[in-house]
């Protein structure tokens, strides 16, 4: 699927459109979430206004009804104390109450026998507002829209409340909703009962007033704030009326759905809070406001359904989307307009200008005269062009020249190479007989090690210049018929290219001719230096395609053979291409063998001849090759010290070396020294003690379980320097071996004047000596001396017990070889170090 583009245009339109839409959304949103709001409020607001209007009439009606039950009480109570009883003036009065309070359904009182007015017996058997057995008890009710007067039955039940009740508790008593029969009819009712306690105390009756429940259902109902209801619930958590649902007037309360107690919501009162319908459809707004009668508390709810109080909120919301999509139209036309009139002419300018360079085309420039943001823009983009046209150069000259020595470089000689094969073929002439020199200098590496590369540099730029001195058209050799171009590959690696040679000898020259302007010493900073070079050299006689690599190939095997001499020039011939094989194939093997873990140490005991016991060991490297199996030491090692790979080797046989001293001491295996050969490049590393005195912490030894074995070689170069480090390793307290004595230089001057623990005499002295009387002498001699100089000898090479008589009658103090053991893993050089100290303890 295609990817979109859009142009700046557009995506300026279209990020501004977004921030204007965003900007309306969020000030709608807040508009509309504060009129969503508001209009909650308002409706909560309606419904707390109805609830206190209902509550204020409904309470009123209860009071006042209950101060006319007192009146009624206190003139009864009246009568009864100044004998004038009247039950005809009692009815009379209950009559006029509820043609007066049209919200009463009736009136009654009930006096306990003969209490009234000492005389139920003159009312036996009348049974107008008397019982049977004639108990003043007299009921006026409102029915079928006439007052009726009959007396109460069956008041003296155990389940009749509206009597026992007060009777019990002689207070006021307001009733549950509750069910009596009146002329045969049931009647639903609530009444409020006042006792009537003579001035003893005692109890004498009660009056009353009963409200009408169906009469209260409809004043209920009147009570819908936005459509919604409202019920009275009694303090024993029934309802008294429901204005939705009537089938719920006397009923335990109904909670809706995940709502809790009744008496938890009770505290709340007042509150408006958010709840399910009870049919759990919707959200409904509930009210709860306390009815407070006597000692008794009524609760009235009003609940309106929240969709109901949205109304509003709704038809604003679409009158604001449409005002807001109208007004964030016309702002983006304008916008539009202004940014194609302000922005986009500029912008157009600026995409066009920009295409051309990006083309190539630098002479393009942005003409902007807007004084303003523009303008300065566009004289930056000017000055931004010609920067460009001279970082292009700057880039072009570096990415073909080096930049130490300001000459080509390897990129820059196929870049040349390119254009020479280029040029034949455009013209057909493919006839170029070309020299390629491939220059390498001998041993530099050491240079940089034991100096610093500062002053490398400085070598590398004189010999640079001479090589370019001698290549010259105009140098004296011109005249010799070569002159040609110099590239640096990296490094200390040259390349010289002779072009349009005549004849084989004139590149034999050039080559001879380098080599001796290199070999001039070269003075720097108040020191001689002498520097050779290795010259590989091939030659071409056609131009085609990959030659100038061929070139490169064939002069760098010639070069390898040249390294095995140094200052030597040699030619390629097809039969060199064998020759360094197996070579290169190890020198390009050694980084992955030492990342692949194909290199091993061996370890070959020192045997100490006073006791017989293990003294120390030697560690020597070996390298199974993945392909050629088994490479001897004698092959990688001196390619390993051409290429410079022998000082990471070299760190990494130190390491090892450390490590197995520390696994060997926690075996139990304790003060066994372990030798470590150290070539003449890795001394001369600036950083060697330091170095070593690192690997020796992170091992965890002591530097006294280690020993360097050196050889003579490390004191042709820089002497002074060499006895500096022997000091510092001493003080380090590094054990120092003189290795291979005999075989180098043999000065017993190194002896008296470098610090060193062992003497370790090559086996070339104990060639033959069972029956050379002579090397029997020198032997006895060297170890005279040795021991004279406070140093251990040891004597490598020991193969027969014939050797090892001659050698421990001479007072020899170690000897190493195969008459003990050969190298062994360390496993087999723990058995080898158990049995010697077997046998030591069984001689003693």
């Amino acid at each position: 699927m295609r990817k979109l583009r859009l142009s700046i245009a557009q995506k300026l339109i279209t990020a501004l459109g977004a921030l204007m839409l965003l900007s309306f959304t969020l000030l709608l949103w807040f508009h509309l979430v504060k009129l969503y709001d508001a209009n909650l409020k308002q409706g909560e607001l309606l419904a707390q206004k109805q609830s206190i209007t209902y509550i204020g009439s409904f309470t009123k009606n209860v009071n006042d009804t209950l101060t006319q039950l007192e009146s009624m009480r206190t003139a009864m109570l009246h009568m009864r104390l100044n004998d004038e009883p009247n039950r005809d003036s009692v009815v009379t009065m209950l009559e006029v109450m509820v043609v007066e309070n049209p919200h009463l359904l009736g009136a009654f009182t009930i006096w306990e026998p003969d209490a009234f007015d000492q005389n139920d017996a003159g009312y036996h058997g009348v049974e107008t507002y008397e019982s049977e057995t004639g108990r003043f008890a007299p009921y006026v009710v409102r029915m079928n829209g006439m007052i009726q007067s009959m007396p109460i039955v069956d008041y003296d039940l155990p389940t009749s409340d509206y009597y026992q009740i007060p009777k019990q508790t002689n207070r006021f008593t307001l009733l549950d909703p509750y069910t009596y029969i009146v002329n045969g009819e049931p009647m639903i009712m609530t009444s409020l009962v006042v006792p009537i306690i003579d001035d003893s105390g005692h109890f004498l009756g009660i009056v009353g007033a009963d409200f009408s429940l169906p009469m209260l259902q409809r004043e209920v109902e009147k009570v819908q704030p936005l459509d919604g209801y409202a019920s009275i619930i009694t303090s024993n958590n029934h309802y008294l009326v429901n204005g939705k649902h009537p089938e719920l007037a006397m009923q335990p309360y109904e909670m809706w759905p995940g709502g809790v107690s009744l008496d938890e919501i009770k505290q709340k009162a007042e509150k408006p809070f958010y709840t399910k319908d009870l049919d759990g459809s919707g959200t409904v707004l509930r009210m709860f406001y306390p009815i407070q009668i006597e000692d008794y508390t009524w609760y009235f709810e009003v609940v309106i359904p929240k969709e109901n109080m949205l109304t509003e909120y709704r038809r604003s919301l679409w009158n604001s989307i449409a005002i807001s999509v109208a007004a964030l139209a016309a702002i983006a036309v304008l916008m539009v307009l202004l940014l194609r009139k302000i922005v986009l002419q500029n912008i157009q300018k600026v995409a066009h200008v920009s295409e051309a360079l990006a083309m190539g085309d630098l002479k393009q420039k942005l003409d902007i005269r807007s004084n303003d943001e523009f303008e300065h823009m566009a004289n930056q983009f000017n000055r931004m062009i010609e920067y460009r046209k001279e970082a292009e150069e700057l880039i072009e000259f570096q990415a073909t020249h080096d930049l130490l020595t300001g000459i080509p470089n390897r990129y820059g000689f196929t870049r040349y190479w390119d254009g020479k094969v280029a040029s034949a073929m455009r013209d057909g002439d493919y006839q170029s007989h070309t020299a390629l020199l491939y220059i390498d200098l001998d041993r530099f590496k050491i240079i940089n090690d034991t100096l610093d590369y500062s002053m490398g540099d400085l070598l590398l730029k004189q010999i640079a210049k001479r090589v370019a001195a001698v290549v010259s058209p105009s140098s004296p050799q011109a005249h010799s018929g070569y002159s040609g171009k110099v590239f640096r590959f990296g490094g200390d690696e040259f390349v010289v290219l002779l072009e349009d040679i005549s004849h084989l000898h004139q590149a034999r020259m050039a080559g001879d001719d380098i080599l001796q302007a290199i070999a001039e010493p070269i003075k720097s900073k108040g020191r001689l230096f002498y520097i050779t070079a290795s010259i590989g050299m091939s030659v071409h006689h056609e131009l085609e395609q990959g030659s100038g690599d061929r070139l490169v190939k064939e002069a760098d095997i010639a070069l390898y053979i040249s390294k095995k001499q140094r200052n030597t020039c040699t030619l390629y011939t097809p039969s060199l291409n064998d020759v360094p094989k197996k070579e290169i194939v190890l020198e390009n093997s050694l980084n992955a063998a030492l990342e692949d873990n194909q290199f091993t140490l061996v370890y070959q005991p020192k045997i100490e001849l006073s006791t017989g016991r293990v003294y120390g060991a030697e560690a020597l490297i070996r390298w199974k090759h993945p392909e050629l199996g088994m490479v001897s030491p004698l092959e990688f090692i001196p390619l390993a010290e051409r290429t410079g790979f022998i000082i990471p080797l070299g760190e990494w046989v130190l390491r090892q070396a450390c490590k197995q001293i520390k696994l060997w001491e926690q075996a139990g295996i304790t003060a066994l020294p372990i030798s470590v050969n150290m070539s003449m490049i890795q001394f001369q590393q600036k950083h060697i003690v330091h170095t070593i005195e690192s690997i020796i912490s992170e091992a965890g030894i002591r530097p006294e379980q280690l020993e360097l074995e050196l050889t003579e070689s490390i004191f042709m170069d820089n002497p002074e320097h060499t006895l500096k480090i022997l000091h510092e390793l001493q003080r380090l307290g590094v054990q120092l071996s003189l290795d291979d004595f005999g075989t180098g230089y043999s000065s017993l001057s190194y002896l008296q004047s470098i610090p060193l623990h062992y003497l370790k005499l090559d086996k070339s002295f104990i060639h033959e000596i069972v029956s050379d009387i002579k090397k029997q002498m020198i032997f006895k001699s060297l170890v005279v001396i040795a021991h004279n100089l406070n140093m251990k000898v040891v004597t490598e090479g020991v193969e027969t017990m014939e050797e090892l008589e001659i050698i421990r009658k001479h007072k020899c103090d170690l000897v190493q070889g195969y008459y003990y053991s050969p190298p062994v893993p360390p496993d087999a050089f723990v058995t080898v170090f158990e049995s010697a100290a077997s046998a030591a303890e069984q001689s003693e």
